[in-house]
Parts: C-alpha cells; sequence; structure tokens
C-alpha cells in the first residue's frame, strides 16, 4: 500500500552532489522506513525516483503535484510535522 503522503526523493547526479543522499537517510530515520516502504500508520511513503527535472533547486522531492526544494534536515522535519497535523485534523 501506498501512504497517504508519498516523498519521492530525487536522486539522480545534480541532487546526489547537492547531498540527496543525506536527505533520504535523513527521512529513514526520522520514519523508520527505506525506499519503497510505508510507515505502519499508513500515512507516508519513501521513494527514490530519477531526475525530476529541477536540478537547480536541488536537493528535492515530489510530493503529489508539488516539489520541495533546497531540502534539508530542518526542512524536512518541517515537511513531516506538517503532513502529521493535517492527517491529524482530516480524522
Amino acid at each position: 500500500p501506498v501512504g497517504k503522503y508519498m516523498f519521492e526523493v530525487c536522486h539522480t547526479g545534480p541532487c546526489m552532489i547537492s547531498g540527496s543522499d543525506n536527505i533520504i537517510e535523513y527521512i529513514q530515520q526520522q520514519l523508520g522506513i527505506k525506499p519503497g516502504e510505508t510507515t505502519a500508520d499508513g500515512l507516508f511513503t519513501l521513494k527514490t525516483v530519477e531526475c525530476l527535472g529541477a536540478c537547480g533547486y536541488a536537493p528535492m522531492m515530489q510530493m503529489g503535484k508539488t516539489y520541495r526544494e533546497h531540502l534539508t534536515k530542518e526542512k524536512v522535519d518541517a515537511i513531516i510535522d506538517e503532513c502529521r497535523k493535517n492527517a491529524a485534523a482530516n480524522n
């Protein structure tokens, strides 16, 4: 099953050079899942993807139709918190 929020993190050249490997590792630590897995609560799925065509904004990921750009650990924390709050508000 796919989570309510899918984090599709680019891991090709420009994003890797800009630290996408560190971002992917950090997301794995924060959510307790590996790429291709979904959290037990069904909220998050992590996926690594090929180029999303936004190399100038690396490292980045896509969530639905939205790009999240220039990712840092702090930005990832804020995104995860935002998703959890939205999910709680809709339950």
